[in-house]
């Protein structure tokens, strides 16, 4: 599957949107589609390197445990490393400020285990992509308004 991105203006700091994608733990607050996510361990920095996610997507639950890394300013990457319905799932969260907005982008690289017409699994990563970056910037935009 190739990689889908989406890129969204937002009017918050790339700090309050970081801050946001970094608070794993917060994101069933703002994203109904997880159900529970839990740090299963920390860099030495004390930055959370593995996440639990138990998340109900288009219907179907599903368990995934994911590491995160840091690449670089306004960066934040996920990658599977177990988990249901897919053998691949990679996520970068970028963000680049421009005055008084920021510019998110976010990229979603997956492949399915279940055989999934390439355009059926194009849709629902798209769909997903969609909701995951209104939600971020709705909340991104709620804290930044006060």
């Amino acid at each position: 599957m190739p990689l889908v991105s989406k890129t969204v203006e937002v009017a918050a700091s790339a700090e309050t949107i970081m801050g946001i994608v970094a608070d794993f733990e917060a994101y069933p607050h703002w994203n109904e589609e997880i159900k529970g996510c839990w740090v299963l361990a920390r860099y030495h920095d004390g930055r959370p390197s593995q996440l639990r996610l138990d998340v109900v997507v288009q219907g179907q639950a599903g368990t995934f445990i994911t590491a995160v890394y840091y690449p670089g300013e306004n960066q934040i990457y996920t990658m599977l490393q177990q988990g249901d319905f897919f053998s691949k799932q990679e996520q970068k969260f970028s963000v680049v400020p421009i005055g008084a907005t920021s510019l998110l982008t976010v990229d979603l690289d997956v492949e399915t285990t279940m055989p999934i017409p390439k355009q059926m699994v194009k849709k629902a990563v798209n769909d997903t992509l969609e909701y995951l970056a209104d939600n971020l910037k709705a909340r991104a935009e709620q804290l930044a308004a006060g």
